[in-house]
């Protein structure tokens, strides 16, 4: 499994701190407090967390939504597998294929980059989005990873001398054009960078933030309307939009940052660019990595329903 290592800064990834029994919340929080005590000895907080990722993504509460999530995928976990200890023969042969089958169908297909499928207007993604989650039956919408999406496309077309597509411009972009109307043609590689670390850092919060109140409904809300397959393919398909959307508005970051930074030196601009990339690498993994938390909670729902239909 690629994760990330501990100390760094820049949270690069590398392999095997996993191997210590650490988990991801684990792991982003020691890092944050790591760089919490190296930002307080060299700067100001506020100017150091303007661009590092771990910072800004607890800002967003995305370590407290993870470390919930992961609490609820290891006691669904501990249930399953109560029951799988408890039954024999043929009926535990039977759970065990129904559990084969949703992993089967709970598993993450190989996607690629497709310019022209990346390339969809804030409307488009809403309506992707929220179709999804229409299929999973719980009783939330991921209204606020929309306006976060909205915001940083908003930000990247005024930087590149458009309007935004739709009619009205978030709320968070209106405050920011509310200051010097020339400050658009001013913007520095350095404020370009911060601006894609944060976007980054705030989708990937409230995607988990997403993830972790799935979970939540789907243990603790009403009774089922659909199967948890259904929920593992549309959860699936759900992670796919997000990392592709990761990588997309990375791209375009990057290309800002060229642009902008025509006359800069290399030695400036190439680790901004890298630093982009990097993060929404990171970004996708942590998506990823809360989206497999999940199998355990839909595992226990499967049986659950088992239960009620037996008792029926």
């Amino acid at each position: 499994m690629d994760v990330i290592a501990e100390g760094d800064p820049g949270f690069r990834k590398t392999k095997g701190l996993m191997n210590r029994n650490s988990t991801l919340s684990q792991v982003l929080r020691e890092a944050k407090e790591k760089e919490e005590q190296r930002t307080a000895t060299e700067v100001t907080m506020a100017t150091e967390k303007k661009a590092h990722y771990g910072l800004l993504f607890d800002e967003f509460q995305g370590l407290s939504h993870l470390e919930a999530l992961e609490m609820l995928s290891r006691e669904s976990d501990s249930k399953v597998k109560s029951v799988i200890n408890a039954l024999s023969g043929e009926e535990l042969d039977m759970l065990k294929v129904e559990l084969e089958q949703l992993k089967e169908a709970f598993s993450l297909a190989e996607f690629y980059d497709d310019e022209e499928e990346e390339k969809k207007g804030d409307e488009d993604f809403t309506k992707e989005i929220t179709a999804l989650f229409f299929e999973l039956h719980v009783s939330a919408k991921p209204d606020k990873l929309a306006v976060a999406r909205r915001s940083a496309r908003e930000w990247i077309e005024r930087l590149n001398g458009e309007a935004p597509k739709e009619g009205e411009m978030s709320e968070e972009n209106q405050q920011l054009d509310s200051g010097d109307a020339d400050q658009d043609a001013q913007t520095s590689v350095e404020d370009i960078h911060a601006f894609a670390i944060r976007s980054l850092a705030e989708l990937t919060a409230y995607s988990i933030e997403m993830f972790h109140k799935t979970a939540a409904l789907v243990l603790h809300g009403q009774k089922q309307e659909v199967s948890a397959t259904g929920r593992a393919k549309a959860l699936s398909q759900m992670t796919i939009v997000l990392c592709k959307e990761l990588s997309s508005l990375s791209k375009e970051f990057t290309t800002c940052l060229t642009t902008a930074g025509v006359k800069e030196k290399a030695d400036v601009l190439n680790p901004l660019i890298t630093g982009v990339f990097l993060e929404a690498s990171n970004s996708a993994s942590y998506i990823q990595d809360a989206f497999q938390l999940l199998l355990p909670v839909l595992q226990i729902s499967l049986i659950q329903t088992r239960t009620e239909l037996s008792q029926q």
